[in-house]
């Protein structure tokens, strides 16, 4: 197996070294692929509290339909899907994580790339799991074609270009759950809800780079009761408190970190 060895260059930590693999594949579906068909390669440079990622990747074919049923039993057709999921290979001396994928599957059904789904987790035995009952997984989705996956709610962010390099950030976020059990979980928040991007049709590389500012937590805590005038109540790290608000907002987390930066600094 060969490795092209290219650099790309972040305001966050310099040079990423990524090896963008020479991926030969066949499938029980009579699909085999040759050197010379078009690849591209996800990644995602991950956090030493995250799981590393397992990236489902679906193919959509025009030509094979299949039908389905609407509440009226009436038959509709759509486009045939296949699904397989890939555990990455990691980098060399790096948390990178990557898989290559051809473009195109070909063969009678004539598959083509759709998109790629993985999840952001956080690591089991991580310290910010303490005392946390729960953790709640955030999905990101890469698309290639024109369909809408569900879990993006029909909105995706279009990246131009060969070559991406997605920086994002995140803060953790803790609710406290009184309503409906008493535990409390973790889960992700950031500048959106659905984090889906759609990629032109000469994308040959994506990476995905989480920044996850673990230090700035943000936590929702439920009333116990539902009697009148009790609300939920949001406090942010640097004990601003918001009551009947269970959204945090992103521009607020920026600011108090930006300035608790300056305070350091």
């Amino acid at each position: 197996m060969k490795y092209l060895h290219g650099f790309i260059k972040t305001k966050y930590n310099g040079f990423i070294c990524l090896s963008v693999f020479g991926l030969l594949l066949s499938g029980c579906d009579g699909s085999f692929f040759s050197s010379d068909v078009r690849k591209v390669t996800i990644a995602m440079d991950t956090p030493d509290l995250l799981e590393k990622p397992w990236f489902s990747v679906t193919y959509r074919s025009h030509k094979c339909q299949r039908t389905r049923r609407d509440g009226d039993f009436k038959k509709h057709y759509e486009d045939d899907s296949s699904v397989t999921t890939y555990e990455p290979e990691r980098e060399k001396n790096t948390n990178i994580y990557s898989v290559t994928v051809p473009v195109e599957k070909g063969w009678y059904c004539d598959w083509k790339l759709s998109n790629v789904e993985f999840k952001l987790k956080y690591k089991k035995g991580s310290k910010i799991l303490e005392g946390i009952d729960k953790t709640i997984s955030k999905r990101i989705t890469f698309v290639f074609d024109e369909h809408y996956p569900r879990a993006t709610n029909g909105r995706s962010e279009f990246r131009p270009g060969k070559t991406q390099v997605i920086n994002e950030v995140f803060y953790p976020f803790k609710t406290e759950n009184h309503l409906v059990g008493n535990y409390i979980d973790l889960s992700f928040t950031g500048r959106v809800y659905f984090y889906s991007y759609r990629f032109g049709s000469n994308i040959e590389l994506v990476l995905f780079r989480p920044i996850i500012h673990t230090d700035k937590i943000v936590t929702l805590i439920d009333p116990f009761t539902l009697k009148h005038g009790q609300e939920v109540k949001l406090v942010y790290p640097d004990g601003y408190v918001e009551f009947g608000n269970a959204f945090p907002s992103f521009e607020r987390l920026q600011k108090i970190r930006r300035e608790h930066q300056v305070a350091v600094n």
